[in-house]
């Protein structure tokens, strides 16, 4: 009698594990949207004007709808890989494949019959998230794309850190998790309306201000978090030597992940690869703060931004130009080949180098449609691309500070330095003179309410012997014929009558704490030529290296 082969009852986690993460995308992706609403929330009365409402509803719109499109594409992509999964698993083991959803050989059909859908057992024997991995990675065109995603996600975990630091924004792990889940753009989208909704840093009450609006469901979680880590100084920021550490241990994994593929050690370098970019935000939590500066002025830590941005933009390049090599060589066909004719079986035939070169290129470009997980990757590089050029127009960065941040040598001009050094301390001269200038009035400041009638009638008296001593000056020079020498006395005398009666006027107002000026966005006009300048950095030093051009402008911007 033969053996009887043993079945094994198929394991449940890989199918919980496909079920955690589809759910972490939903909650993720409302804490994500619950943050920016609390954004919303908080916006000064300085950003409710005419022209600043419009411009941010159609700015907020804009990348609403990239990352609608980004979850779409994720979506889809994700879909086409499973199903072609299922086929070669079913394909393999000699499971008849559903011919519709409901019909008699339908996949979600009750019972056991042909067709089935067999989702459990699928999961359980294949390795769904190692194979899309490895496939990116296995081959070099593949993995030309590949490799623009990490270096991208590293450059944008960098600007996530350090942006929603300042601005103040809570629940950054959110946008960063959404960026390994779902892709790199949509995270990125959802990031760019949050900042757009924060242009000036959230109040430390932030919670209580919008608490009616928006519940405090994590009071506890939080006061848990500020005893294991408490909060530093507003303006702390870690040294730059820390975060190019990070950088460089974040790059050798990248470096490596193509040498990794097919091998034991392949699922190791991906995960260090995909959490080392939440270790530049905890970053400013965990270390000492001897090891940090604190900035008094936000001008003070653009040289720091400047360099780190340089560090991810050189070796993004470096790394780029490094697979686009690999890529059009192992791409490129033969300089020989030969063609089949009557008369010559095997005629020879030269390809030009020109022709070789578009061969390889087209091969490169074509791998986003040889498979759903490249094209996947491929369009998350694309859609990134478009959005990050897309916010550099829309927030008018200057192209010389993109230059600055993405070339390491590109030196300032002398005036330039001048003033950025100088900021600082101008302004801090300027408030203190306006403190010694507020300290030295006579007059004494008038206090909130009505003020009194004796108050009153002494400055509509004082205002009355003004007018009438000036209009006696003009009644006289009227009499006598006015010179051309007393016709420009009065003149300067009625200029001087009416800036006094407007700084009069202009004195009687103080601006409350809501209406001051405080650090934050500048209005900026748009600019194509910068969007130009991104896609152009993008097309030549990778994805990596023209965002970080774009978000080196942008963090030293305001």
């Amino acid at each position: 009698m033969a053996p009887v082969p043993l079945e094994t009852s198929p394991s449940y986690i890989p199918t919980a594990v496909v079920g955690a993460h589809i759910f972490s995308i939903v909650y993720l992706s409302l804490v994500a949207g619950r943050t920016i609403y609390r954004s919303y929330l908080a916006l000064p009365p300085s950003s409710a004007t005419r022209h600043r409402e419009p411009l941010r509803r159609g700015y907020v719109q804009t990348f609403s709808i990239l990352s609608l499109i980004s979850l779409i594409t994720a979506g889809f992509f994700g879909v086409k890989f499973g199903v072609l999964s299922y086929r070669v698993w079913a394909t393999e083991r000699g499971v008849e494949l559903p011919e519709s959803l409901f019909g008699d050989k339908g996949a979600f059909r009750a019972g056991e019959h042909p067709g089935r859908f067999h989702l459990v057992r699928w999961l359980n024997d294949t390795p769904l998230y190692r194979d899309s991995l490895e496939i990116v990675a296995e081959k070099a065109r593949h993995f030309w794309w590949g490799q623009q995603v990490n270096l991208g996600l590293i450059s944008w975990s960098t600007y996530l850190a350090l942006e929603g630091q300042r601005r103040k924004i809570s629940n950054l792990w959110a946008f960063l998790a959404l960026a390994q889940l779902v892709n790199l753009s949509y995270a990125q989208n959802l990031f760019f309306v949050a900042v757009l909704l924060t242009p000036v840093p959230l109040p430390e009450n932030v919670r209580e201000l919008t608490r009616a609006s928006v519940p405090v469901t994590s009071s506890r979680y939080s006061r848990l978090l500020e005893r294991i880590f408490p909060s530093k100084q507003d303006g702390f920021l870690p040294k730059s030597a820390l975060y190019v550490s990070l950088l460089l241990i974040s790059f050798s994994t990248v470096f490596l992940i193509p040498y990794a593929a097919n091998t034991t050690a392949f699922v190791n370098v991906s995960c260090i690869s995909g959490f080392l970019p939440f270790s530049f935000l905890l970053l400013p939590y965990v270390i000492p703060a001897g090891w940090g500066v604190v900035a008094c002025n936000p001008h003070d830590s653009h040289s720091n931004y400047t360099t780190l941005f340089r560090v991810i933009s050189a070796i993004s390049a470096s790394l780029h130009l490094k697979s686009t090599a690999l890529g059009l060589f192992h791409n490129t066909p033969e300089s020989t080949y030969y063609r089949h004719s009557l008369l010559q079986p095997f005629k020879e035939k030269h390809r030009s180098v020109l022709g070789r070169g578009s061969t390889a290129i087209g091969r490169v470009f074509g791998a986003m449609s040889e498979h759903p997980a490249v094209g996947s990757v491929a369009w998350d590089v694309v859609l990134t691309g478009l959005s990050l050029g897309i916010w550099a127009a829309v927030r008018g960065l200057d192209a010389r500070e993109m230059l600055r941040s993405s070339i390491p040598f590109h030196a300032k001009r002398p005036s330039e330095g001048l003033v950025d050094s100088n900021f600082g301390g101008i302004k801090t001269k300027t408030e203190m003179g306006i403190s010694k200038i507020d300290v030295s009035t006579d007059e004494p400041r008038r206090g909130p309410g009505r003020p009194k009638k004796t108050e009153t009638s002494k400055n509509s008296a004082t205002q009355e012997r003004k007018l009438s001593s000036t209009t006696r000056r003009r009644k006289g020079l009227a009499e006598k014929g006015a010179s051309p020498s007393d016709k420009g006395i009065q003149k300067r005398a009625n200029s001087r009558t009416y800036s006094g009666e407007a700084s009069a006027s202009d004195d009687e107002y103080t601006p409350s704490e809501d209406e001051k000026v405080i650090e934050g966005d500048d209005d900026a006009d748009e600019s194509l030529e910068t969007a130009a300048l991104a896609w152009g950095l993008m097309s030549i030093g990778g994805l990596g290296s023209g965002s970080a051009a774009v978000y080196g402008a942008e963090a030293t911007s305001r």
